[in-house]
Order: C-alpha cells, then sequence, then structure tokens
C-alpha cells in the first residue's frame, strides 16, 4: 500500500513541472536581446574584426602627431603662424642672396679715357683709372700732398717725387693728371701716376720722361728708366705671374699687369688695345709696368 502510494507522488510530480515549463514556453536556446545601458556608462566597443586595427579614438584637449609620410614623398612642413619662410630655389637656378640691410657691396672700378671733372671723379669707385685738367694751388702737410682744383671743385692728389719726371710748376700752370682713385676713411683722393703741362722741364742726361702721345715698341726702348710711355698694340700671350708679351708693328716687349689694373676689361689676341705705363729697364731687360689699359 505504501508503495503504490509512493509511485501515485511521484507521477503527479512530474506531471506539474511538464505543464510549469509548457506555460513559459520554453523551446530551446534563444537569442535575448541586451538590456540597455545604465546611463552615464559606455560599455567598450565589440572586438576588431580579424586583422583590423583601427586607431584608438583622441583624447579631448590632445592632438595626435600627424600620420608617416607616403613612401617617396615627404611634403613641407605647415608654415608658423606669422612666420613666412622664403621658397624654395628652382631646379638650375640659384639667385644670389639679398645684401644685408645697411651694406652695399663696392662697385668696381672703370676706365676713363678722357678728362673728366672733379665733381664725377669724386663719385668713381675705388681703383678707377681717371684723367682730371686743373691748377695745383698748394702743398700739404707730408710733402707729396697737394690740393687740385678745376671749375667743378677741388680733390687732394698724391704725387710720388719719381712721377714728376723733371717737370715745375706753379698754381698758375695748367696739367693734367691721370691716376688712381683712392677711398680711405671715406676721404676720395688720386694717386696720380702721371703728369703733364706748361711748367718747367728739367732735361739732364738720364731724366724720366713723360709722353703724351703713342709710341712704339721701339722707340719706348729708347727712353730711359721710369720713363712714362703709351703703346698700342696686341697682347699676344701669356707669360705667367701677371706678365704679358705686348707687341706692335715695331716690336715686341714684356708687360706687367696687375688684376685689378684690367678693371673688367677682357682683350683677345686680336684686340687692339692702349696701354699706359713705367718703363723699366732693369738689367738690361725692357718691359713696362701697366697702370692702365683700354680697348680702341
Amino acid at each position: 500500500m505504501k508503495r503504490h502510494t509512493f509511485s501515485i507522488v511521484m507521477v503527479f510530480s512530474l506531471l506539474c513541472v511538464t505543464a510549469t515549463v509548457h506555460g513559459q514556453g520554453f523551446t530551446g536556446p534563444r537569442d535575448d536581446p541586451p538590456s540597455p545601458p545604465s546611463p552615464g556608462h559606455n560599455p567598450p566597443p565589440p572586438p576588431p574584426g580579424p586583422g583590423h586595427n583601427p586607431p584608438p579614438p583622441p583624447v579631448p584637449g590632445h592632438n595626435p602627431p600627424p600620420p608617416p609620410p607616403v613612401p617617396g614623398h615627404n611634403p613641407p612642413p605647415p608654415p608658423v603662424p606669422g612666420h613666412n619662410p622664403p621658397p624654395p630655389p628652382m631646379p638650375g637656378h640659384n639667385p644670389p642672396p639679398p645684401p644685408s640691410p645697411g651694406h652695399n657691396p663696392p662697385l668696381p672700378p672703370v676706365m676713363t679715357g678722357e678728362p673728366m671733372p672733379i665733381s664725377e671723379a669724386w663719385n668713381l669707385p675705388k681703383d678707377s683709372w681717371v684723367i682730371v685738367s686743373g691748377n695745383l694751388v698748394n702743398t700739404l702737410p707730408g710733402g707729396k700732398y697737394y690740393t687740385f682744383r678745376d671749375f667743378s671743385g677741388e680733390i687732394t692728389v698724391e704725387i710720388e717725387p719719381k712721377v714728376w719726371r723733371g717737370l715745375s710748376v706753379g698754381p698758375s700752370d695748367k696739367v693734367m693728371i691721370g691716376g688712381e682713385i683712392e677711398v680711405k676713411k671715406g676721404q676720395v683722393s688720386i694717386e696720380v701716376k702721371t703728369i703733364s703741362g706748361s711748367g718747367r722741364m728739367s732735361n739732364w742726361h738720364g731724366q724720366a720722361v713723360t709722353v703724351i702721345q703713342p709710341i712704339t715698341v721701339g722707340e719706348a726702348k729708347n727712353l730711359p728708366h721710369d720713363s712714362w710711355v703709351i703703346l698700342t698694340g696686341n697682347i699676344v700671350n701669356s707669360l705667367g705671374r701677371e706678365r704679358y708679351t705686348f707687341r706692335d708693328y715695331s716690336g715686341e716687349i714684356a708687360v706687367e699687369i696687375e688684376p685689378k689694373v684690367w678693371r673688367g676689361l677682357s682683350a683677345g689676341v686680336s684686340d687692339m688695345v692702349e696701354i699706359q705705363g713705367e718703363l723699366d729697364t732693369k738689367r738690361g731687360q725692357f718691359s713696362i709696368e701697366v697702370k692702365a689699359i683700354r680697348k680702341i
């Protein structure tokens, strides 16, 4: 009797459980929608797919570094606000840099072949060759400095003793001088290389002379040492160390021309030139130390 009663109780329990399960509709695994997020809470994003790692989101107030450049291309950096750098030079063209503020590079010397007023000579660059005509009005301290005057103004001139070449002049004597512009401490003067005029001449034997018209190479070789000569002809070759061979129809003579004396001139073998300078007859060898040269 007890065994029969236990069996009835077990069957009844199973029937109750089965009825409860079917009432809830449980049929197996199912997809339940996620619950809405709580206010103020941001769940982490889903994990990335295979092979894809997106960059993390930027942090507020933080600027991440720019992405790496594309291979073979390096763009210029962005300009700094308030700063405009100069543009890069064009290929094959490199312009000279602009001069510094307040700095003016010196101008190259020039060659003048005709007399000019003193007022114009004042504006010539250093080492330029100049010819002026006027009067030596007084002697300045130092023994070789004088005031030279023409209708346009005055200028200081320096005349070494050998440059006189036997000439004596007074304030009323008209003279013509040729020489190089000197600029020292802002003061402009002329270093005289040749002077000629209406003064008195000494004619003692061996006295150097000043030639005022072109002569030939043959005639120049008959003049005393330190004479001032003017020749026309051609520079036919270089002997090295600032020495050249000068030729005219009467012969040849060696000439010495320092770089500054060229004053920007370029002369070829076929170019006719005029040279002025001092005759050197040391050790029986004739040469000319050129002080001025120009094409004619």
